[in-house]
Formats: C-alpha cells, structure tokens, sequence
C-alpha cells in the first residue's frame, strides 16, 4: 500500500501518451485537427468513428456511449481490472518497480472497478425495463403520479418508463430464463434479494436501441433518496438522440427531460448538479446550448459553471413562475411558455 500511495500517475500518463495507448489495443486511429478519432471498443459502434482522444488532456470520450474517463480509465475498461492493476499494464512491470522510478507524490485509491457486462447482464436489464414498463401501463397509483406530472401515455411507451412495485423482479427473470445472479451483478437485485428500483418511477437511459442503465424516482416521498441510480457512472439521460441534432437544452432532472421529450425538444439530464468534465467535452459537440437548470442556489451555480466552460454557445434559459421545466408540464401552456423562454434567451445572447 505504501508503494501505491507513492505513484505519480500524472507522470506515468505522461510517459504513456493516450494515443499510443489507445492503439495498442487494436484501436484504428485517425488524425482530425487536434483529436484522434476510431471506432469505439465499448459499445457495438459497427466501425464508426465515435472516439474521440484528446492528447493535450490525456483523456478520450466516445459521442455515441458516452464513456470518457483518461488513460487509467481507458485501461481499467477495456481490460475489465482495478485500477492498480490498470497502473501495471501502464508501467509494463510490478506497482513497486512503478513507485521506484516515478516521484513520490500522493495518489488517491479508487474502487475496483468489476468486469465488463457480458450477455446476460444486458438480457437482464433489458428484461426489467420490459417488466416496469409493462406494470406501469397497469398500475393504476404509479399511472396517476406520473399523469399528475402532466406526462401522456405515448411519452411513456416512447421512452419506456417503468414502475417497480417490487417482489417481480426475480420471477419474472426465471420465467424469461435470465440468470438471477445477473441482476445482482447489474445491481438491480440487492444482496437481500430486494430490487434496488422498489417502489419508483424507472427512466432507462437508451442508446443504441438497448436500456444501458436506470434510474428510479420514488413516488411515496419516503425516507430514502428521491432519486436513485443503478451502480455505475451517472449517465448523460438522452445523450443518444440529442447527440444527432445541432443545439440541445440541457435539464437537470428526468422529469424535465421527459418533460422534453413529450415536446419533442433534444435534451439531455445531467440528473443532479454535479458536472464532469467528460459532460463538458460532450457538450461542446453542439453549436447552441440552452440550460434550463433548476432556479434554486444549487440549479444556478451549476449554470454558472457550464457557462464559463462552453463559452459563447451556452445561453441561459429562464422559466419565469416555476422551478423547473417538469413544473410546466402541468400547465396547459407549458410548451409554448418554454418556447418563449428559450427565444428570449436566443435573442438576449445574440444583442
């Protein structure tokens, strides 16, 4: 342990350019102005070039997936191992050669991160939003929660919401011969044997046709947290349609973005508040981006933040009355209040 707290992995992603690294995993590469661009090894990407690798940041972020990290991370995921072990294959030796050649300087550990989802993982998933859907559409109490939201039916089939009123999860998967053990590992089996979404509204993120994770809105306002993701990196919500057009008004909530969704505006969530620097770089992608966060200390520090890093094509929408976009779902004149809101802010950013 005192080898691994000694390692300078600034040091070691300079003596590991993230192009080469990239590379040498059979990745093919092309030059593009200051990037690196290829296929994509972590989702089916059928060869197009939606990874990007930026050497002046040694990191790299895929448009299509949205999985981005640096060279550590790139490591860590393609080979399914922890982050110690990731520094190895970086160092080419043992972690106590590594800490013999580079400076000491202090490294902050990380979780191991677990191996890559394999069939069944996916199967599952997919299963479980086909069953919280399908319940959705039949339980009459989450029905009304989310009608109450000013959300439609054909909102809910588009982007297949769900509810789970838990105890079906496992049965359903035996019935659908899905191994159990995959929804533990997916995290949406508690060791317990409780499912992790019990009780929630569930918004599954899709890309490329397929649920790639989920999040869950609790409807009773009990004493858990109102949100709750599956385990695993926080998704941009509706990056896979929203990443084809050329501006995006980026929501904090689900509810905003579905919300969006049923106004048919290209959005994404960030679900919280908290910005990566992997949103930014995608981000950057659009020519105009409106936020419409939340109007509390926590929605405008977070709209302060994203316009100092996009610059000129971020615009800052505001919703006069209301907290947030979902507010306006169940106003009659909600679409054409926000579409005001968003000409307004158009027009202030270009006087």
């Amino acid at each position: 342990m005192s080898a691994l707290r000694r390692i300078d992995t600034a040091e070691l992603k300079r003596s590991r350019p993230i192009v080469d690294v990239v590379a040498s995993y059979g990745i093919d590469l092309r030059p593009r102005g200051r990037t690196a661009v290829g296929p994509c090894p972590f989702h089916t990407d059928g060869g197009r070039p939606n990874l990007y690798v930026y050497p002046a940041t040694d990191s790299f972020f895929c448009f299509r997936c949205g999985v981005g990290g640096d060279t550590i991370t790139f490591v860590e995921r393609i080979e399914g191992i922890a982050f110690r072990e990731a520094i190895e294959r970086l160092a080419g030796t043992d972690l106590s050669e590594v800490a013999r050649r580079l400076p000491s300087l202090p490294l902050r550990r990380r979780r191991p991160r677990s191996a890559p989802w394999g069939p069944d993982e996916w199967a599952c998933l997919a299963a479980a939003v086909e069953l919280y859907h399908n319940r959705l559409l039949t339980d009459m109490r989450a029905l009304a929660y989310v009608e109450r939201r000013g959300l439609e039916r054909e909102t809910l089939k588009r982007c297949r919401v769900g509810y789970a009123a838990g105890d079906e999860l496992a049965s359903y998967l035996r019935w659908r011969r899905v191994p159990i053990q995959s929804a533990r590992r997916t995290g949406l089996l508690r060791s317990s044997g409780d499912e992790l979404m019990a009780g929630r509204i569930v918004i599954p993120e899709i890309r490329a046709g397929r649920p790639i994770w989920l999040i869950g809105r609790e409807i009773d306002n009990g004493a858990g947290p109102k949100y709750l993701g599956q385990p695993g990196p926080r998704r941009l919500l509706g990056w896979d349609a929203a990443s084809r057009e050329r501006s995006v008004c980026v929501v904090e909530g689900a509810f905003d973005w579905l919300t969006l969704q049923q106004w048919r505006v290209p959005s994404v969530a960030l679900l919280g508040t908290h910005v990566q620097p992997a949103t930014i770089q995608a981000l950057r992608r659009f020519q105009q981006v409106h936020l419409a966060l939340d109007a509390d200390p926590a929605g405008l520090e977070a709209t302060g933040r994203l316009l100092q890093a996009l610059g000129p094509v971020a615009v800052q929408v505001s919703l006069d009355g209301v907290k947030d976009v979902a507010d306006l779902a169940t106003h009659p004149d909600g679409a054409a209040r926000f579409s005001r809101a968003i000409r307004r802010a158009t027009q202030a950013s270009a006087a």
